[in-house]
């Protein structure tokens, strides 16, 4: 097996490199076409010019890692997994994208020894007050909860520090992100940036005894992150209280009087609710029970109808709204069929490609690394080449190409407002028709409504 190679690039990976900046809008291009919405809050306490290290949950592979590189604003040096550099060309491209090499046990025992390396050279990172993102969970997880701390991240930052002692230089930005879904694209990110922790803080307690010093700042850290995520702690309930976040979210923001609808907003009402959740779990956890069947119960339904909850919620779309919109589907049917042309190799090779991969938390990462190197390029760029090769004036293959990516999201636009559409009207039209199913699913709606609002306090 090839080794992976630390080159001179990782070395000096903190200085700015002509690579990084040619790249990084295009980079940034692909990335947030993969989100319908991305939202950041707390940017502003970023300290500027500092050694910050980034500690953000990690629930979702590279995109962890990519989404603060493209939120926070500034270069970030990042570590990801070590097999991904086992090429030289590979190792450079990645090292000029500022990513570091992290060797687990298998990548050999002969590989773990690089890691003092890379130890070493991200405390020259920080050294050198440059901005590092490492993930305190150590791997990625698919539950929506703070899994353990690892201790690299402590360790580094107490190196780092060292030279300091209790005087500030190091700090931890605790880092939450709320996906809407994982695998799926055009989805929402939340983004929320904490307080920043000075490691000095900790200083004198780790000199005394490092395992206690670590153990407290991880303790704090936990404590910081978990408030910026979502952070489901029961696991009898778990998939209750994530059913919940659909179904129960708009109520929970009239309830506490919350006006807007921004992925913040939403966010806060989950927040509430998981905790008015926890608290009922101690307190009467047969309600909570109850409560937990009827969601399981409803979210299987929404699923064998292959509808969505605000289909329910709205009782689907009445003759008049869905002649409308299939009207409006009708009329820019042509500006579809051109999107869907000119963009099925960009959209369907990268999910196309990711079916063999068993872990979901590595697709949209690969999805997105696909459409980065491939998809988007090679399909676009062969398209204009055909396009100059059959027309003439060369405006008009400059004209299809700026063209290109506006149509494919149009299309997509389209395709999602057909589906909708579609289910909207279809179970409106079961509704009338008293369909045992389509009733029961909005009674058990209500109910759920009406029993949360009873456990919450609400009523």
């Amino acid at each position: 097996m090839a080794q992976s190679k630390i080159t001179g690039a990782a070395r000096n990976i903190h200085k700015r490199n002509f690579i990084f900046h040619i790249l990084r809008h295009y980079v940034d291009f692909v990335f947030y076409q993969y989100y319908s919405k991305v939202e950041v809050t707390g940017s502003e306490k970023i300290p500027p010019r500092e050694p910050v290290i980034f500690a953000p949950n990690h629930q979702n592979a590279l995109m962890d890692a990519l989404i603060v590189l493209f939120s926070c604003g500034q270069d970030v040096v990042f570590l990801a997994r070590a097999d991904l550099f086992r090429k030289k060309f590979l190792a450079f491209l990645l090292n000029s994208l500022k990513m570091l090499p992290v060797f687990r046990q298998r990548d050999g025992a002969g590989e773990l020894g690089k890691n003092q390396e890379i130890f070493d050279i991200t405390v020259d990172v920080l050294n050198h007050r440059h901005y590092l993102c490492l993930m305190p969970e150590g791997n990625h997880g698919d539950h929506r909860r703070l899994r353990p701390l690892v201790k690299g991240i402590f360790r580094i930052a107490f190196k780092a520090q060292e030279p300091h002692g209790n005087k500030p230089f190091v700090r931890i930005l605790p880092t939450g992100l709320d996906f809407g879904h994982y695998v799926k694209q055009n989805q929402t990110l939340l983004i929320n940036y904490g307080d920043p922790i000075e490691v000095s803080d900790y200083w004198d307690q780790y000199e005394e005894n490092p395992a206690r010093g670590i153990n407290a700042l991880k303790e704090r850290l936990a404590g910081e992150m978990k408030p910026l995520m979502i952070h489901i702690e029961t696991e009898e309930f778990y998939e209750a209280v994530l059913g919940l976040r659909t179904v129960f979210n708009e109520r929970m923001r009239e309830i506490l009087e919350i006006k807007g609808s921004k992925l913040s907003d939403r966010f806060v009402a989950d927040k509430h609710m998981i905790d008015c959740i926890d608290r009922a779990i101690e307190k009467d956890e047969e309600k909570v029970r109850v409560l937990a069947g009827k969601v399981k119960s409803y979210v299987e339904g929404v699923e064998s109808m292959k509808i969505r909850d605000w289909v329910v919620r709205s009782k689907g779309y009445g003759f008049g709204r869905s002649l409308w919109r299939y009207l409006t589907l009708i009329v820019t049917f042509p500006l579809f069929l051109f999107g869907f042309v000119t963009n099925a190799i960009s959209y369907f090779l990268p999910v196309r490609m990711v079916r063999n991969f068993k872990d979901l938390q590595f697709h949209a990462s690969v999805k997105t690394g696909i459409a980065l190197l491939m998809s988007f390029p090679l399909s676009y760029l062969l398209q204009t080449l055909l396009v100059g090769i059959f027309t003439g004036p060369w405006w008009i293959w400059a004209a299809y190409l700026v063209s290109l990516y506006p149509m494919g999201k149009i299309a997509l636009y389209w395709y999602f407002r057909w589906k909708k559409t579609v289910r909207g009207s279809w179970f409106r039209r079961q509704l009338r028709g008293k369909n045992g199913a389509a009733v029961e699913l909005v009674k058990l709606r209500e109910e759920i409504v009406g029993l949360t609002e009873e456990i919450i306090g609400a009523k």
